[in-house]
């Protein structure tokens, strides 16, 4: 598994809620904070938007994401604009600090224009007022649906830590962790890895992931031990060895202070019980 795939398997999805706006040439707004990550899809007309000091048009058929926190500026540029606005949460829990968006690379517009996505959006839209038991499921899952088609483009493409020189090294780390489960290496092995001193490392992993390279390695872990929790009935201290860590208690400890669970309760909430 390379680092974007990683990235892409631990992407934490949570939809908010759907409306469609029929605006005209007065509709427009300045400066306004996302408290929550927006996708915009154009089903008439054409908008300005602004991001930060990028600058953006967005048509009929496109769409644009915008990821929470961001600061934007938009304003109509036709008489007519139909715009139906999906809010909702998302985190690469890895990296839970630094933009979904960022993380994977995805553009805030995505090029073509995507009106085979129109279906699944009046679908949502025909449910959006039903207060019938689990349409939010139907609603998610449509949303998922949607970020698949978008993603799958190939418009977000590489992660990334594949970026720049720092980050390729970042990749380096992470292609050799998930090559070796079995270790829980020294930092000073990793350093030594690709070819930094220890504080460089430190440095190079906070600006890069808001983590310390041991919190990276422990999150890694984690993310590796929730698979094999789901997916095995082998005993948490087999589990936590295959890990590379001797002490089954302490991996019980860091696995609670990571997810809020202990192995056993996230195994019983998430298992494949069929397995017992």
């Amino acid at each position: 598994m390379n680092s974007f795939q990683l990235m892409i398997e631990s992407l934490a999805i949570r939809f908010l809620h759907i409306i469609q706006y029929p605006l005209d040439y007065r509709w427009g707004g300045s400066r306004r904070t996302l408290r929550h990550t927006v996708l915009w899809y154009v089903h008439r007309g054409s908008f300005h938007l602004e991001i930060g000091d990028t600058a953006y048009r967005c048509s009929e058929g496109q769409v644009c994401i915008l990821p929470a926190g961001s600061l934007i500026s938009f304003r109509a540029v036709s008489d007519e604009l139909l715009l139906t606005s999906i809010n909702f949460d998302a985190e690469v829990t890895m990296v839970s600090h630094r933009s979904w968006a960022q993380v994977i690379n995805a553009p805030v517009r995505f090029e073509g224009t995507y009106r085979h996505l129109e279906p699944m959006l009046q679908e949502m839209l025909m449910y959006a007022e039903k207060s019938a038991p689990y349409v939010h499921l139907l609603q998610q899952s449509a949303l998922l649906r949607i970020l698949y088609e978008l993603l799958h483009t190939g418009t977000a493409g590489e992660s990334v830590f594949a970026d720049t020189h720092a980050d390729t090294r970042i990749h380096t780390i992470i292609h050799f962790l998930n090559a070796h489960p079995h270790r829980m290496p020294e930092i000073k092995e990793l350093a030594e890895l690709v070819q930094l001193s220890e504080s460089h490392l430190r440095k190079l992993f906070i600006k890069q992931t808001g983590q310390a390279p041991l919190h990276f390695v422990h999150s890694l872990k984690i993310e590796q031990a929730k698979k094999q929790l789901t997916a095995s009935s082998k005993p948490v201290s087999q589990i936590a060895y295959e890990l590379g860590i001797d002490n089954a208690n302490y991996f019980s400890r860091m696995f609670r202070l990571k997810t809020g669970l202990t192995p056993l309760q996230y195994r019983q909430q998430f298992g494949l019980w069929l397995n017992d």
